[in-house]
């Protein structure tokens, strides 16, 4: 073999072991020794390709190929200049357009104009594990938007609450996919990753005010402060995560209702409230208060008689009526935890479409409100029709069967939850047949935890501070084309365009045969 085709395997096999060790480099992202190896080798089969044949070397240098190939060459290294500076550009001075129809990536004009009043930093963190990187990602480019109009007083970072609980606990994160808003020392948890939510906190945390909400107590309530599984100190930390201050009272002790009371909750008593105790609620829901009650079936508490707490002024001014029953679902694998099949529309069930909530020895509503009434309850959730209100007690303690007894027994579905406004005094009202769905051995399965607390929200009016601008929802539908359309398609993109372009070649071809 003569010195010519030792130079020109020399060549290939340089060049193909410096490609081989580029591609190795980018893979392992190390220069390691197998990578200085091929480096080296590379440039000694090229030093060696040169020394074997300099003719070829000094050939490509001084040659017509190589004045064309010079000319290439700087204009190919113009363009890639040209795209290294402007992509460089791009990078530290990033913009965005939102092309979609509806701005689904653009912030309202009222976001805009709070962002732009803006004198704190803010700083929004998101807490998702590796199992929520979808959520992440659309969270990530909602956090984008929100930095890039703040000029400069929005920052976000992500943190992976199991690679640091510490960072969740001191935040009151209870849950993956949660959402923390920070301005100086205050904070606020949010479990929905909307603009509505973040910009709502951002408006709650600059303008601090006290977010204050009583839990009666005296009548055997549920404990605020209890870790058993039958307590509520998972909805105090829920509640204060969310920046309230949340307190106990005992309005026969106190005599009244503190002013800066936001909303009363009363949560699962084991006794009617006192006359006393009630005209005190009636005259704080009159003027403007809200109240949350989270109420038990006689059944479940072993009581001699019904258990109606503010039963009659809820059903006489309310239109609210408790029904002396125990449900029993059989969707549910156990029948006594009823499970909310269908939820109503409104500002407290909005975000709960794909989170299902149970409840367990709940019971159910009937709602009595008169046409002419300006107080219209709304329904909140409802059992499946294969449940019913049990109201022979008896007969479940005695080991009976379970069946519905027509005439005796409530039919389903069943009202679980009710919500009411009064649009001239602005009070509210929210009932629950059930307290056992948020005690803390429930608070966070499912929408549990959301459906209380998003009550609580609503009813103290904490639910949408600000109006945002509507986006318009624009249903769009793929009608599948028609067999013709099909068809032709295929005609022209498989038969029509290849034979087409055969049939130049092949003229071409012929052409040049018959020139010579």
């Amino acid at each position: 073999m003569n010195r010519s085709k030792l130079a020109s395997i020399a060549w290939v096999a340089g060049a193909a072991l410096l490609l081989a060790s580029l591609a190795w480099y980018v893979i392992n992202q190390a220069s390691d020794l197998t990578l200085q190896i091929g480096v080296a080798l590379g440039f000694l089969l090229l030093a060696a390709a040169v020394l074997l044949d300099p003719q070829r070397l000094r050939r490509a240098f001084t040659g017509r190929q190589a004045r064309y190939g010079s000319n290439a060459l700087l204009l190919t290294a113009a363009v890639v200049g040209v795209l290294a500076v402007v992509n460089f550009l791009a990078y530290n001075n990033p913009q965005s357009i939102d092309l979609t129809e509806t701005q689904d990536f653009s912030l309202t004009p009222e976001t805009l104009l709070i962002l732009d009043q803006l004198q704190e930093p803010v700083q929004l963190i998101g807490f998702y594990t590796p199992d929520s990187a979808d959520g992440r990602d659309l969270t990530r480019a909602l956090f984008d938007v929100y930095q890039r109009n703040s000029r400069g007083k929005i920052t976000y970072e992500f943190t992976d609450p199991r690679a640091n609980p510490v960072a969740a606990d001191h935040y009151g994160v209870q849950r993956d996919a949660s959402i923390v808003v920070t301005v100086g020392s205050a904070s606020e948890v949010l479990s929905y990753p909307s603009e509505e939510e973040v910009t709502g906190a951002i408006l709650r945390l600059t303008n601090p005010e006290g977010r204050k909400v009583y839990f009666i107590v005296g009548h055997g309530e549920r404990d605020l402060d209890g870790v058993d599984e039958a307590g509520y100190s998972q909805v105090r930390q829920a509640l204060e995560a969310k920046n309230y201050q949340v307190d106990t009272l005992s309005p026969l002790s106190e005599g009244s209702i503190p002013q800066d009371a936001l909303a009363l909750v009363i949560a699962g008593p084991s006794v009617d409230l006192p006359e006393a105790e009630a005209k005190l609620i009636e005259e704080y829901l009159s003027q403007g208060g809200a109240l949350v009650v989270l109420a038990e079936p006689s059944a479940a508490l072993a009581a001699q008689s019904p258990v109606e707490p503010l039963g009659g002024y809820l059903k006489q001014k309310w239109g609210v009526e408790y029904q002396d029953d125990l449900v029993l679902d059989l969707t549910s694998s156990l029948p006594l935890t009823a499970i909310a099949a269908e939820y109503g529309e409104h500002p407290i069930t909005t975000r709960m479409r794909n989170l299902r909530s149970y409840f367990p020895s709940a019971r159910s509503l009937q709602l009595q409100s008169a046409a002419e009434s300006p107080l219209q309850p709304t329904p909140l959730l409802r059992t499946a029709s294969n449940s019913w209100g049990e109201t022979d007690y008896a007969s479940l303690t005695e080991g009976g069967d379970l069946a519905f007894d027509e005439g005796v027994d409530f039919p389903g579905p069943l009202l679980l939850a009710a919500a009411v406004e009064d649009p001239e005094t602005g009070s509210r009202l929210v009932v629950i047949g059930d307290s056992d769905f948020a005690a803390n051995a429930d608070f966070l399965a499912l929408g549990n935890g959301d459906l209380l607390v998003n009550s609580i929200d609503w009813a103290a009016r904490q639910e949408a501070l600000i109006s945002l601008t509507p986006k318009p929802a624009i249903s769009r539908f793929v009608l599948p084309p028609s067999t013709q359309v099909i068809g032709g398609v295929f005609l022209i993109t498989i038969i029509l365009i290849p034979a087409a372009v055969l049939a130049a070649g092949t003229y071409v071809w012929w052409s040049r045969r018959r020139r010579g």
